[in-house]
């Protein structure tokens, strides 16, 4: 019989090759049991089940530190030897099966000098694979507990716009108290923006919530002035409370109250949590996590909704575009996007005064959100300019619903200091299919439209028809990808460099990122511009070939007697498809240039990493073996699990900047980026930190911990060959 019990796998074989020299000396053995100090058999070859039980039955009754004999039928015999290690425990016990010889007993072996040794390497492999064990066990363990501590946070983070692109304002608002009601458990969170037309809340699933409709009338007519006359978060846990804060006595709700603000720090609103059971107050703890969801409130409140009408604005405008035009893709559904424009908007200003501008604008988004459905989306978009969301609304039915809401306009009655304004808007509608490209390519579709409205006199609709929408993204997209290849052939991009700086002395070589540019009529045009086209029409491979060869190429101009540098290059997950052939080329590139490996750094981003994980792994094992690094960049931008990292041997975690940004303000930013941080240095991993904008930041991260940051604050891009920390060998 043979059994290797599953945590100590990696000793088996020792046991296994101990036995078999043991054979050698004594051919009398035939079995061995190994136990530790309790009574379950670590690893067991060659005993019988009745031997096995003599031998745990021997081991109960005899002192561990002794060695001793046990007669068994049919002249076989156990000899018991304990192992122990320098501080005199019995690490392990050692029980042989002896075959002997009718009426007589064994010689004992365990004594034997020429064994000692080899008893002395048994137990030293064993403690050094105990050791080894318990460090991957303590590593699996806290790579566990803090990547549950980064999923808890994540229940906080998500109002975030990082992390919740993919939703509109209101529906990050919903998701928050909808997190925030999960997070904390209490029975009821309601959330009341004033001005805004917001007020949203959640029960707690297993809890029935009496008086609610009450306790909502309480919040907006008493519980949001005394927060806002507070400026902070209020705290009431009993009726002595409630009367200081003048809020109705005989409410039968706890409650906690934090102000939402708007940009100027002003008190627009509230998020309050309510709890029916009296029997436990509200902690201070309980205020500042919920004062942590608020100010996510007051973010999404002021970088997603305009502050004169309540709208969505055009950031939320075109993140919710985005996400439709992703779910549009590959289908036969077909919505509109629809610009709307106020005519003779400065005729009203110049007459009447900007407060009456301010007045028209707000009670034309009024008309239009009040005339489109629950689940199209309205957004200020401009001064005196509107978009409009229609979702799975064809052209045709799409100039309908626009040709009602410009009549709803017009209808507008705006007086002011005794003038009378007449009002009309001129609009423009485009389609959104499959076939469209981009973003900016429909706003652009739906702008051009409107400007042919305009142009035919006010109070009019011109539809783009879907030939006009192709065409002009596509013309749009052609012109960079003429550009792009234009570029390439006439060698028209150049390099540009970023410092990655220790935030504590380390004296190794400077640490740069390889940033791109292209050179065009007007100057240098930055990547923003261009890379979306070299996506769409897989150029990035051949962009990525280029700056390869170029920044290996510069490299090596590096006067390596004088310290020289090293680089970190960005790579498209579009390249990694061929990771065999690409990994070649590379490699051939760094012979070419006489570079050294170990000086040059690849940043693959997350989110490519995870679409191309068979392939990044075999890119990444090639160039390792080869001496390169790798930096995984843009970490926790996909808020996934940290179980991948574990198959991608990368040497960084590239924090992305959306978490450094805010780390002086926001605890739960800091939180984020101390829990990557400590995840990455428990896999071994060295850290750098994006968006170091200045000193307090670099502080803050070295105080976490932190290996390296990146940012304006601690160096701006300069092109490569033109930095003075190089220097260049004379020809």
């Amino acid at each position: 019989m043979s059994s290797v019990n599953n945590d100590m796998a990696t000793a088996a074989a020792g046991f296994a090759n101990y036995l078999g020299l043991m054979r050698e000396f004594h051919p009398a053995i035939h079995g061995l049991a190994v136990f530790a100090p309790n009574p379950e058999p670590l690893w067991v070859e060659g005993l019988t089940a009745p031997e096995l039980e003599a031998a745990t039955r021997a081991l109960s009754t005899v002192a561990s530190a002794e060695r001793h004999l046990v007669a068994l039928e049919d002249s076989d015999w156990l000899e018991l030897v304990p192992l122990v290690n320098a501080a005199g425990d019995v690490v392990l016990q050692l029980v042989f099966a002896l075959s002997g010889e009718e009426g007589e007993e064994p010689r004992p072996f365990g004594d034997c000098r020429h064994l000692q040794l080899l008893n002395e390497l048994l137990l030293t492999e064993y403690e050094q694979g105990l050791a080894l064990a318990s460090k991957e066990d303590e590593l699996n363990h806290m790579t566990d507990e803090l990547t549950r501590r980064y999923e808890e946070l994540n229940l906080v983070y998500k109002a975030e716009d990082q992390a919740m692109n993919i939703y509109h304002g209101r529906e990050l608002l919903r998701q928050l108290v909808q997190n925030t009601a999960r997070f904390l458990n209490v029975d009821v969170i309601y959330l009341y923006i004033v001005g805004k037309n917001i007020a949203m809340h959640r029960f707690r699933n297993d809890n029935p919530v009496f008086e609610a409709d009450k306790l909502f009338a309480c919040i907006r007519a008493q519980v949001q002035p005394a927060v806002a006359s507070a400026g902070t978060a209020i705290v009431i846990n009993n009726p002595d409370e409630a009367s200081t804060r003048a809020i109705d006595q005989d409410l039968a709700f706890k409650l906690v109250s934090s102000p939402v603000y708007d940009g100027d720090s002003k008190v627009i609103g509230s998020l309050t949590m309510a709890s029916q059971n009296f029997a436990v107050d509200f902690s201070n703890s309980d205020r500042n996590l919920l004062d942590v969801m608020a100010r996510k409130a007051s973010k999404i409140a002021q970088s997603h909704f305009d502050a004169l009408t309540g709208l969505e604005n055009s950031n939320s405008f075109e993140l919710i575009l985005k996400e439709l035009l992703k779910q549009t893709w590959g289908s036969e559904v077909t919505h509109a996007i629809a610009n709307v424009d106020i005519d003779r908007m400065a005729v009203v200003n110049d007459i009447s005064g900007r407060e009456a501008g301010d007045e028209l604008i707000r009670k034309v988004g009024q008309t239009l959100a009040g005339m489109v459905r629950s689940r199209d989306v309205v957004a200020r978009i401009g001064s005196d300019k509107f978009g409009v969301l229609l979702e799975n609304c064809d052209l045709p039915t799409a100039k309908i619903v626009m040709k009602k809401i410009s009549h709803a306009v017009s209808a507008i009655d705006l007086e002011w200091e005794g003038r009378t304004h007449e009002v009309s808007v001129s609009v423009g509608i485009a389609p959104i299919t499959a076939q469209a490209q981009s973003v900016t390519g429909l706003l652009n579709a739906a702008e051009t439209a409107r400007n042919v409205s305009k142009e035919r006199g006010r109070n009019t609709i011109h539809v783009l028809d879907l030939e006009d929408s192709d065409l002009l993204q596509r013309k749009e997209q052609i012109r960079w990808v003429t550009q792009i290849q234009s570029a390439l052939r006439d060698d028209r991009f150049v390099l540009y460099a970023q410092p990655i700086v220790p935030l504590k002395p380390d004296g190794d070589k400077p640490h740069y990122e390889i940033l791109l540019r292209m050179l065009g009529d007007g100057g240098e045009i930055p990547p923003g511009k261009f890379l979306g086209a070299a996506e769409n029409f897989y150029l990035m491979s051949s962009i990525d070939y280029w700056v390869i060869d170029r920044a290996l190429q510069e490299l090596a101009q590096v006067d390596q007697e004088k310290g020289g540098c090293r680089i970190s290059i960005n790579l498209s997950g579009q390249t990694l498809v061929d990771p065999v052939s690409f990994a070649a080329y590379i490699e051939n590139r760094f012979e070419e240039h006489g570079v050294t490996p170990g000086d040059v750094c690849f940043e693959i981003t997350e989110s490519a990493a995870i679409a191309n994980i068979d392939d990044a792994r075999i890119f990444i094992e090639q160039l390792r073996a080869f001496g390169c690094e790798f930096s995984l960049d843009d970490f926790g931008t996909g808020l996934s699990s940290f179980a991948y990292l574990k198959n991608l041997k990368v040497n960084y975690l590239k924090i992305d900047g959306s978490f450094v940004r805010d780390i002086l303000k926001d605890p739960v930013s800091e939180s984020m980026v101390a829990a990557i941080n400590q995840v990455g240095h428990a896999m071994q991993l060295k850290t750098v930190a994006e968006f170091v904008e200045n000193d307090a930041i670099r502080g803050k991260l070295a105080r976490i911990g932190v290996d390296y940051g990146q940012g304006f604050g601690l160096g701006k891009p300069a092109p490569f060959a033109s930095l003075q920390a190089r220097s260049v060998k004379s020809a």
